[in-house]
């Protein structure tokens, strides 16, 4: 494996984790001088699975990655005021299971995959599954997950800090 990034892919669905992704990604992407490649992915209201099987064709496939695309190049202009014109920027929409679909942009010497820590709700990682797990188990280049920012923390403040480990045995500050 690699240790110079000459890629970066961010896994994007339009999310507050996801933006906060986009945000880091264009970050290692201008320290590492790295291509960026924001990913989008979108299946049919058929479901993924069947969409692999059948995907749509004509008019519909291209509804599809349209809407996907302008999805995408919003995410950007929330997080990061557009497409960035200092990096070599690759914008991409594909139609797939969101995981598999990461792992495979992610194939590559000098890759770093960079996601949102994903929904805290328990019902949607058993609905839907985690997909940051799955890139992290599947994908074999760096992962770069960043943590969920609840909307009531300092975002200055550290999110791994023990709140406890300024107080002394007694309990005092």
């Amino acid at each position: 494996m690699s240790s110079t990034v000459s890629r970066v892919v961010v896994g994007v669905n339009g999310s507050k984790d996801s933006l906060a992704a986009l945000r880091k990604g264009a970050e290692e992407a201008r320290r590492h001088h790295a291509e960026f490649q924001p990913v989008i992915a979108y299946s049919s209201t058929q479901g993924d699975y069947i969409d692999l099987r059948w995907p749509p064709e004509g008019a519909m496939a291209r509804q599809l990655h349209d809407t996907a695309y302008v999805k995408l190049i919003d995410a950007c202009e929330r997080a990061l005021g557009g497409l960035p014109h200092d990096l070599d920027c690759s914008p991409t929409a594909a139609l797939g299971p969101v995981g598999p679909l990461l792992v495979d942009a992610a194939r590559g010497e000098g890759t770093l995959l960079v996601l949102g820590n994903g929904s805290p709700s328990v019902v949607h990682r058993i609905l839907k599954g985690s997909v940051s797990r799955y890139c992290v188990r599947h994908c074999n280049c760096p992962v770069l997950v960043v943590p969920h920012q609840d909307p009531h923390q300092d975002p200055h403040q550290d999110p791994y800090r023990d709140p406890h480990q300024d107080r002394d045995l007694d309990g005092r500050r």
